[in-house]
């Protein structure tokens, strides 16, 4: 009698993580599809918009000092044939894991000499076994592994979901953001025991683990030419996932230190609120904090320092235009109780990943903040003094490609990824 109680038990406990994994995710507002043939209004372009910053540095920061400027560099290509690439990161034992927005990961082995300044042999291993249910019109934002990966094998990912009855010819962004774990196979091949965790209600975001191990989510409203911020307010909205910046337990469950749970109306999981289009995460290796890239429409693109519990302002201040050059709420910049990014930029950079760099190849770069700029084809070097920015410098601009991602590796060179089909990760290192 134990027995058949103890595989009823075991049973019930299946079922249960089954319906975690496969739970339904919900459609939230979505914008219509455009009508075929109908020009979309607006554009990106720069229009000599210039907003006054809050203080000196907030934007157009003067190139570093001579003692503090970069040297010259050697760029190594390491690996390269990826298509779409939206992120990468190392794992334990310096392998690349990479994600296609297509809905591929890939991990890169390096066999040739790291140490070199020459092109690197790679060995590229794909991995299968992705959620069946990824919708896969660009749908993987991220792929990361935890920070006990070595003894667990888990990664996260954060990728779309097409919900049920949803036509995608009839919707702009019709997929749902959802965090996922999983465990890769000991041959490093397949994704096993998928587990969703979390519906984020978003149209796209990434994932990073903070240093007390809960995971930071970013969830996106819909947004692009055509649409208008004044009619997706729901980064002001407590009872939206969009426009946020999400906090949950790596099982799905809600920190019970989350700065809104158990307020009435309020989504628990939210962490800070008044996002835009987050591209870029990283923790500050010296504070421990969460720092984002963020798009802005027409302008405005930001670097913010995320507190817990803050709003950062998004749709209500802002240092960009709609997309057909109107202001945005009267081109208000500040407001009481709302937060400042640390810097921002105007014309468009369009950012997208970013990275600290605490290495000892580059001495003058210790405490800086890379920032991988698709836009402006570039990866951009702030020089920080505390949460200020005080330099900014633009590398590789002679590559005249679009940057997806940038961060330090275990080897204390800088790493980076381009942007788009036949994509590559580069290795940089001071030219010896």
């Amino acid at each position: 009698m134990i027995r058949l109680q103890t595989l009823f038990a075991a049973c019930v406990c299946l079922a249960v993580s089954a319906a975690a994994s496969a739970q339904q995710v919900k459609p939230a507002p979505r914008p219509p599809a455009p009508v075929p043939g109908t020009p979309s209004e607006g554009s990106a372009a720069p229009d000599g918009y210039a907003p006054t910053p809050q203080w000196l540095g907030q934007t157009r920061a003067p190139y570093p000092a001579a003692a503090k400027a970069s040297p010259p560099l050697d760029v190594a290509t390491v690996a390269e044939g990826f298509t779409g690439a939206f992120c990468f990161s190392f794992l334990p034992d310096g392998r690349i894991l990479v994600g296609e927005r297509p809905g591929h990961i890939k991990i890169v082995r390096l066999r040739g000499s790291a140490a070199s300044a020459r092109q690197v042999d790679a060995e590229i291993t794909e991995v299968g076994g992705l959620p069946s249910n990824l919708y896969a019109r660009n749908g993987l934002f991220e792929v990361r592994a935890d920070r006990a990966f070595a003894t667990n094998r888990v990664v996260y990912l954060t990728y779309l979901v097409l919900p049920a009855g949803v036509d995608p010819a009839k919707v702009r962004n019709p997929g749902v953001l959802v965090a996922a774990s999983a465990k890769l196979s000991e041959d490093g091949t397949r994704l096993e025991d998928v587990k969703q965790l979390l519906d984020a209600e978003g149209t796209g975001g990434r994932l990073i683990q903070a240093p007390d191990g809960t995971l930071l989510i970013t969830s996106t409203p819909p947004g692009g030419v055509g649409d208008n911020a004044v009619d997706w307010p729901q980064p002001q909205q407590f009872d939206s996932d969009m426009g946020k910046i999400l906090r949950i337990n790596t099982d799905g469950s809600i920190p019970r230190d989350n700065p809104f749970a158990g307020r009435s109306g309020a989504r628990p999981e939210i962490f800070a609120l008044g996002f835009r289009d987050i591209q870029g995460v990283a923790i500050n290796p010296r504070t421990g904090k969460l720092w984002t890239s963020e798009h802005g429409p027409r302008g405005g693109d930001e670097i913010n320092a995320v507190d817990k519990g803050k709003n950062y302002g998004f749709p209500v201040i802002g240092y960009g235009r709609e997309y057909s050059g109107k202001p945005i709420n009267g081109d208000k910049t500040a407001q009481a109780g709302m937060e400042q990014p640390v810097y921002f930029w105007t014309p468009d950079i369009a950012p997208a990943g970013i990275g600290f760099y605490e290495g000892a190849l580059f001495p003058a770069w210790k405490g800086d903040l890379f920032v991988s700029s698709m836009l402006g084809k570039a990866v951009v070097r702030l020089v920080l003094n505390g949460d200020r920015v005080v330099a900014e410098e633009r590398l590789l601009t002679d590559l005249n490609t679009r940057i997806r991602g940038v961060m330090e590796g275990p080897d204390g060179a800088l790493y980076v990824l381009t942007d788009g089909n036949g994509g590559k990760i580069l290795r940089l290192t001071p030219k010896k």
